[in-house]
């Protein structure tokens, strides 16, 4: 893995803990009053948490993308390496062929 992309894990890792600590934290009914003030702030963060779930999908469509392109690239440069090794053992063959034994 690149160093953005353990870097983008490293942040989703932080917001999974995060939420699951919060949840620990909500075992008592105290606390739920407490934070029903920042409402509006928890629809903002779990949107970030949609949000890095849709950039990771996005990000590895496009590796698996761009991985498929590169199979395909090194796969049509494999069958023409071997059709030019077919070509050469072909006329090794027919200029070996064509020349006389020599007698002795």
């Amino acid at each position: 893995m690149n160093k953005t992309r353990i870097i983008f894990y490293s942040v989703f890792a932080i917001f999974h803990i995060g939420a699951f600590i919060f949840t620990l934290l909500i075992q008592d009914f105290g606390f739920l009053t407490k934070i029903y003030n920042y409402i509006g702030l928890f629809k903002y963060i779990t949107f970030f948490g949609i949000l890095l779930i849709i950039a990771d999908v996005v990000w590895s469509w496009r590796v698996n993308r761009d991985n498929e392109k590169e199979k395909g690239a090194l796969t049509h440069e494999l069958n023409m390496l071997k059709a030019k090794l077919f070509d050469l053992q072909e006329t090794a063959k027919s200029s070996s062929a064509a020349k006389p034994a020599p007698k002795q």
